[in-house]
């Protein structure tokens, strides 16, 4: 005879009843056996540890109806069996007790870790969670990976084989793409799929067999063949690189990379990482054999790492080519092969709560490239030594205090002094704010000293036309004062409850003239006009010169903010400087050439300001609306009565994957070299032309050239489970000549892609450019938790 009766209560609800059954003995047996009692321990977070099915694993059953026999437990309608990780479902459940297996019957669904089965019948052992399963479909959410099986075998808690199986990560009843199998193993200890005796469909037409293939179900790294990357070019021709990759460990990895250039042959790239508690860091080694176009071996090396023991930090940044056209021949990223200085740095630092020193050799390679004009090489630093400490608040006094002992070297011995130079600069402010008002007075004190070498290895008139000596220093003090309001009132902005401010600032300096004629420049410049400029006590940048000032930089700025979620609306600002003396410390810093101009009688002033007052400053950006955007930035000199640099801009983006932009550039700064002039307008779009088709382009045109600079064309068709890009670039290299290149991608959701990937140059070409797709990313343990 069996018993019968509604059992409605499901498992979560049933742990919670046994936890606090727990807590309500504990508090009672708390007067008479305290230590006894069990203990909860709170955590942070929920654990991500894989709970291990065994004897003690508790089992929660629920279903509209039970019945027991001596041997079984019979579940019908709605029933449901959980232990540890493992989830059975199913219209009708047979458990039987002694073997510890179910059998199901119509509708029948396991979850393992989130990745569900689902079939007519199901035959499982709960204890070493094996069991089969035919006629199924499956999914592994995690990777948006679905199927269909005539069988599945599930063995150990940690693979399946299917027999006859597809795979896709497409919706369910989508012909767009899927794998078909004879066998398709999933370890899901590794998150690996392999296949045997399978085939490629790609838009219901087979267009690949794959008698071996294996492949990523989880987001885990997984050693084998990345997606492969091609492009096009008038350059380079066909552009074909397959990574191979090999996880070593969780900790390190390797990405070989042979790459073929059609028109100029075989690069071999490398490139391994590595990462433990006390360092990290990537190294790269590309390595062209024979380049047929310059008809010799070519490379690029690159070391990026770090290593901390304790309190002491290291850092590497190490980067070196063959030549000086390497990154414009075969960098993809535009950016990159501009550079025309690449660092080779070693550092290390030793910190503590309020100070840290450093040690570091700062080395470089300048690329001088065919048909460019030559760089102004910069000084290395070989090596400098530098200690900082800085007290935010100490009683109410903010204290800064740097020292620096630098030895520099230049391969230009004939025309640039080499030596030791050293630095100390402190400072305390005391800083006072209410309300609506803010004062900082601030005292600096700052020292330069000078021991210089071979000065007579010099070129001898360079070197008594400038009067370098060999030892120099001066100390000069600065004081500084900053304050500034901030006045409100209710407003309106289009409509919208607003408050807009009116924040005057004032920020005056006063240093003492140092005569620093004589003395070398080796790593400062001019401080280019900017908001940030006008609160810096030095008009120089660098440790070589100190600016004399008795100044006072005036800056006026109104915001429009939201009165219920202090967006802002508007800020428009516009400042200015100055100037109560004339500013007598120049820069001098002469060049080969700019020396033979100063040797026929023109003496330079670069530096030398005897204006009243600085060029005027402005900025405005608004949001018209929450999706349109305007910005401008002007500087206007007061000398000339014109504009000299301008950026202006209007962005309209309503949605993700939906902009439009038109941009200006102007610079014609009477500083600004005459190669280095800009005045260009720029317009970039990406644009939704339907559902699934989307539009790119920009157009860059120089207007003092009369010719485009960069021409870029697209379009991003996207599905359900898949996406191609097709685009085509047209650029301006530095000899002048246009560069045309060619990028197909056809990207499968959650498998990867095929072809160049064109992300990142649309990234740049077009601002607020993002990507139609997106990869699925890391899951956590309770993510697909039902």
């Amino acid at each position: 005879m069996s018993d019968s009766f509604p059992y409605t209560s499901k498992g979560l609800p049933a742990l919670k009843l046994v936890s606090v059954a727990c807590a309500l003995a504990c508090a009672s047996l708390s007067h008479a056996q305290t230590d006894d009692c069990l203990r909860l321990r709170t955590a942070a977070s929920l654990s991500d540890a894989p709970q291990v099915v065994n004897d003690n694993s508790a089992s929660f059953i629920s279903a509209d109806q039970m019945e027991t026999t001596d041997d079984q437990i019979i579940l019908t309608g709605d029933a449901e069996v959980r232990r540890a990780r493992t989830i059975i479902r199913g219209n009708n459940i047979t458990y039987t007790q002694s073997t510890d297996t179910v059998d199901v019957k119509g509708d029948a669904v396991v979850l393992r870790d989130g990745v569900r089965f689902a079939g007519p019948e199901l035959n499982y052992q709960i204890e070493t969670e094996t069991g089969e399963m035919q006629d199924a479909s499956y999914a592994y959410p995690a990777r948006r990976i679905q199927g269909k099986t005539k069988y599945a075998r599930f063995e150990s808690g940690q693979s399946t084989q299917l027999r006859d199986a597809t795979l896709s990560t497409c919706k369910p009843g989508s012909k767009a793409w899927w794998i078909q199998a004879d066998t398709l193993t999933i370890d899901e200890t590794t998150n690996l799929a392999t296949v045997h005796d399978a085939s490629f469909h790609l838009a219901g037409l087979p267009v690949m067999g794959l008698p071996y293939a294996f492949f990523p179900v989880g987001t885990e790294r997984q050693s084998g063949l990345l997606a492969p990357t091609i492009s096009l070019s008038s350059d380079l021709g066909l552009d074909y690189a397959q990574p191979i990759y090999w996880n070593i460990a969780p900790n390190y990895d390797y990405t070989f990379t042979p790459r073929l250039v059609t028109k100029r042959g075989v690069i071999l790239g490398n490139e391994f990482r590595f990462l433990t508690p006390n360092m990290g860091g990537t190294l790269n080694y590309d390595w062209m054999p024979h380049d047929r176009h310059e008809d010799e071996s070519r490379y690029g090396a690159r070391v990026d790492g770090w290593a901390q023991w304790n309190d002491i930090r290291f850092r590497a940044n190490y980067n070196r080519v063959s030549d000086g056209d390497y990154l414009d021949d075969f960098s993809g990223n535009l950016a990159e092969s501009d550079e025309s200085v690449l660092p080779q740095d070693l550092f290390m630092t030793y910190g503590k709560d309020f100070w840290h020193a450093s040690l570091s050799v700062q080395k470089n390679q300048v690329l001088n490239r065919d048909h460019h004009a030559p760089i102004d090489k910069p000084y290395e630093k070989v090596p400098q030594f530098a200690w900082n400490a800085y007290y935010a608040d100490f009683h109410g006094f903010e204290i800064s205090s740097t020292f620096e002992a630098t030895k520099f070297k230049h391969k230009d011995e004939d025309f640039k002094p080499e030596g030791d130079r050293f630095y100390m600069q402190h400072s305390v402010a005391y800083p006072m704010r209410g309300a609506a008002w803010f004062v900082t007075p601030k005292a600096m004190i700052t020292g330069v000293s000078y021991n210089l070498t071979g000065l007579n290895n010099l070129d001898q008139q360079f070197r008594e036309s400038i009067g370098y000596e060999k030892n120099s220093q001066f100390i000069v003090p600065t004081f500084s004062l900053d304050t500034g309001l901030i006045f409100e009132r209710d407003a309106s902005w289009f409509g919208t409850d607003a408050t807009q401010t009116f924040e005057p600032r004032l920020f005056y300096v006063y240093t003492p003239y140092r005569d620093q004629s004589k003395m070398p420049v080796f790593d400062s410049s001019y401080a280019d006009l900017s908001f940030g400029s006008f609160f810096m006590e030095n008009e120089f940048t660098g440790h070589d010169r100190v600016s004399e000032a008795n100044q006072v930089s005036l800056i006026l700025t109104s915001r429009y903010l939201d009165r219920k979620t202090g967006f802002e609306w508007l800020r428009a600002s516009i400042g200015q400087r100055f100037y109560f003396s004339d500013q007598d410390v120049a820069l001098n810093r002469y060049t080969i050439n700019n020396w033979r101009w100063y040797q026929n009688g023109n003496r330079s002033t670069e530096g030398l300001n005897q204006d009243k007052k600085s060029d005027y400053l402005g900025n405005v950006t608004a949001h018209l609306t929450k999706d349109v955007v305007v910005s401008t930035t002007a500087q206007y000199s007061t000398d000339e009565s014109r504009f000299t640099r301008i950026n202006a801009g209007i962005r309209w983006q309503p949605k993700s994957s939906a902009v439009m932009g038109l941009y200006y550039r102007y610079d014609d700064l009477p500083t600004t070299a005459l190669a280095d002039r800009i005045k260009q307008i720029d317009f970039g779009v990406q644009w939704p032309l339907t559902n699934t088709l989307y539009g790119l382009a920009r157009y860059n045109y120089a207007l003092d050239e009369s010719k485009p600079v960069e021409m870029l064309a697209g379009i991003e068709y996207v599905a359900d489970c898949w996406a191609l890009r097709l685009v085509g670039q047209r650029t301006l290299d530095s000899e002048d000549r246009y560069d045309t290149t060619f990028f197909i991608q056809l990207e499968l959701t959650g498998l990867g892609s095929v072809g160049s990937d064109p992300i990142e140059d649309l990234r740049r070409a077009i601002p607020g450019y993002r990507p139609t797709t997106d990869q699925p990313g890391p899951a956590g343990l309770y993510d697909y938790y039902e």
